[in-house]
């Protein structure tokens, strides 16, 4: 069927179907990035029948754009690009959050000696650590439940009022700090939920290397990967409210810290 008489059968004028068309571009940039959306899970046709439906419900909110029914394929081009690179740093800043987790379950499992341990994740297509992954997927849990992924569709609606579409891409100074503040915090986090396992890993280690000073005939580095197992797997167990309280909050920080891209948050 003809494009244009496909158009005058569902009542859309060339303008409309722009604007739908860069929406589509930052909501993609969105799901290629962004926590739960970015998982290849599920038949790709439904996934694109998800973008197409949430890209339909938004549309009556978001206003035109300048150069909307110009017909100017170069200005549109460059707008669809800038639409999904602005989809794509909302993802991947509000996604720091659960990189960290997966930084902490790496530290967490070199510590224990499970850094060998791979696994293939089906949902990433990458090797993985054990604990890394599990980590992960704890995390990625407690953002669907805590409807964070909610909270990701109704902030990307929201920002087509806030920046809507043909604004430039946010850049300079502000944007740079943004960047820098969410890496700097990411380690941060990384680092203070591994804090209880590592720092009881080395005491373990210590005192395992104090004893082997003192009998040699003790083959302690025989005995020190089971201990250090399960001792990290008791410590584990111990902090996870303590972890998954923590991880709750910083959740909104990076989903916040994300939104600032587009000016919704202070």
């Amino acid at each position: 069927m003809d494009p244009a008489a496909m158009m005058d059968f569902f009542g859309f004028t060339i303008g409309e179907v722009e604007r739908m068309v860069l929406i589509m571009s930052r909501l993609s940039g969105l799901f290629l990035a962004a926590p739960f959306f970015s998982r290849n899970v599920g038949p790709k046709r439904i996934r694109v029948i998800l973008l197409l439906w949430i890209t339909i419900v938004i549309y009556p909110i978001v206003p035109p754009w300048p150069g909307e029914g110009n017909g100017e394929v170069i200005r549109m081009v460059f707008t669809g690009v800038v639409e999904f690179s602005m989809g794509i740093m909302i993802g991947m800043i509000a996604h720091w959050v659960l990189v960290s987790v997966q930084i902490a379950g790496t530290m967490i499992g070199f510590e224990m000696g499970l850094s060998m341990a791979m696994v293939m994740d089906p949902t990433s297509g990458v090797q993985e650590g054990v604990l890394a992954n599990l980590l992960y997927l704890f995390g990625l849990m407690l953002f669907l439940l805590l409807n964070g992924h909610h909270w990701l569709l109704e902030g990307l609606a929201r920002s087509f009022v806030s920046m809507p579409l043909g604004s430039p891409l946010p850049h300079g100074e502000p944007m740079i700090t943004i960047v820098l503040q969410g890496i700097v915090h990411m380690f941060e986090l990384a680092l203070l939920l591994a804090a209880p396992v590592v720092a009881a890993a080395k005491l373990l280690y210590l005192g395992m290397g104090l004893i082997n000073r003192a009998s040699p005939q003790i083959q302690v580095f025989f005995l020190a990967m089971p201990v250090a197992q399960l001792m990290g797997f008791l410590i584990m167990g111990l902090t996870l409210s303590i972890f998954g309280q923590r991880l709750t909050r910083e959740m909104e920080l990076f989903i916040n810290l994300a939104f600032r891209v587009v000016g919704l948050t202070p």
